[in-house]
């Protein structure tokens, strides 16, 4: 589960109580009312019944205010609830020269790696060149460019990272990787299943490339021709970005041609 969804759910927690008291108060206060009427229908006033029909009188005011309080909490609750989840996914988007935080460092991952499923997290990529590439197999530029990627990968093994990044599940990626002629050999690891990090980079189009340097800040979002050894080593010499950049989210006259 990703911080939004524990941030959000806290605020519905605290609503739980409230929503109890709400459903208890109601069915008091319809049988509260029904005795309240009845009496003052069949005992006028100055019988010995005037003691409970001011009982139950106040009674009745006091379950209404109480009940008036709680759905006031809930109401005020529900609103602070998708405010708070409006700002969090705000805050989880992440552009180029943004911190990567520690949360998404930490955060676990279903990795496919040269056959194996495994739960792991992106920490032991820092103070590497860390380049997320989304890809999915009906892309055809992005599977055409595994082999190149793979080559990166071994060509700056100390310094450079590429984790391939997917929404595809393990049974269709192990059986895209066993028959698809540009993938076999590729010892890359591939995320799987993968929502986390598609919503710390949201994107339209693929391949998205993320490059993250080795202090951890977003320095370059490309497509498919930004990862190149050109490229690569400009940014691992920590020389200025001068490839084109890609912003699915700009409107269309602004957006940089790859």
């Amino acid at each position: 589960m990703n911080k939004l969804q524990i941030s959000f759910n806290q605020p519905i927690k605290l609503m739980e109580k409230p929503r109890i008291t709400a459903m208890m108060a109601v069915p008091c206060l319809l049988l509260t009312n029904c005795l309240y009427s009845n009496l003052k229908k069949s005992y006028p006033s100055g019988t010995f019944m005037q003691m409970p029909y001011q009982v139950l009188g106040r009674l009745r005011l006091l379950v209404l205010k109480n009940l008036a309080k709680t759905f006031l909490f809930i109401t005020l609750s529900f609103f602070l609830a998708l405010y708070s989840s409006a700002q969090i996914v705000q805050k989880q988007i992440l552009s180029i020269g943004d911190t990567v935080p520690e949360s998404l460092w930490i955060t676990n991952h279903t990795i496919y790696n040269d056959g194996k499923i495994i739960n792991h997290n992106l920490k032991a990529y820092r103070g590497k060149l860390l380049i997320l590439d989304f890809w999915s197999k009906w892309c055809g530029p992005c599977i055409r460019s595994l082999p190149e990627l793979d080559s990166i990968g071994k060509m700056f093994r100390d310094k450079v990272q590429v984790v391939l990044v997917t929404k595809n599940t393990n049974q269709l990626l192990s059986s895209f990787l066993k028959s698809n002629n540009y993938a076999k050999g590729v010892k890359l690891p591939f995320i799987i299943n993968d929502s986390v990090l598609n919503s710390h980079f949201p994107h339209r189009s693929i391949s998205h490339q993320i490059f993250i340097d080795s202090k951890g800040i977003v320095r370059a979002i490309t497509g498919i021709n930004g990862a190149t050894i050109k490229n690569i080593q400009a940014i691992v010499n920590g020389n200025p970005i001068d490839f084109p950049l890609k912003d699915d989210f700009a409107p269309p006259s602004n957006r940089d041609k790859e």
